[in-house]
């Protein structure tokens, strides 16, 4: 069975200087992150930092365990599989906006984006359609790109963003002690990584 990831965000270390969703519109969008400065205004990042007087942190989809994202979508385009990883299939969403609305987080989002040939021919227009967004890992990115880390852990200059297998983030979030080499534990390897398939 392969091992599930999940971005784990420290405020502490935290600068809100917002180039993690810089890289994540990048990543995305095949582009620099000198260029997705421009595309800012039309391209919805998939991960975005709050700040307050006393926070600043990184938030996207945290997996929950019951989603209620997956639970509300009324085509099945957010699917919960059998192991409790919330998976999203962009074929199916219509765009409605029920699980940005559901989210807790504020991790979903909408945004126009590109028709397949494939969705041409079935949907009968060329236009980009409106769907929802939430963090994926760049799961296609790193695949094409050979990397071993998601977009906005690669660009973070702080250390406030690492995967972290999805197991120990709700052990954590559960209360339970993690030991301080599992917390500061490095990336995970390609090899672990690539056994998991991009979401469609």
């Amino acid at each position: 069975m392969s091992q599930q990831y999940i971005i784990y965000a420290d405020s502490d270390k935290c600068r809100g200087c917002k180039k993690c969703e810089l890289a994540c519109i990048a990543s995305h969008n095949g582009v620099t992150i000198k260029e997705a400065a421009k595309l800012r205004k039309d391209h919805e990042p998939r991960v975005h930092v709050v700040k307050t007087d006393t926070l600043k942190m990184p938030v996207q989809c945290r997996q929950c365990e019951e989603a209620p994202c997956a639970l509300i979508c009324p085509t099945h385009a957010l699917v919960q599989d059998d192991r409790g990883k919330v998976v999203m299939r962009t074929e199916f969403c219509a765009g409605c906006g029920l699980c940005v609305m559901a989210c807790p987080y504020g991790a979903i989002s909408r945004t126009f984006v590109e028709i397949t040939e494939d969705e041409k021919t079935r949907l009968a227009r060329k236009d980009p359609r409106l769907i929802s967004v939430r963090c994926d890992l760049c799961e296609q990115w790193r695949a094409s790109e050979g990397k071993e880390v998601s977009a906005c852990v690669e660009a973070c200059a702080f250390g406030a963003l690492r995967m972290m297998p999805l197991e120990e983030y709700r052990a954590l979030m559960h209360g339970e002690a993690l030991s301080h080499t599992a917390l500061e534990k490095e990336a995970p390897s390609n090899s672990a990584l690539s056994e998991s398939k991009p979401e469609q």
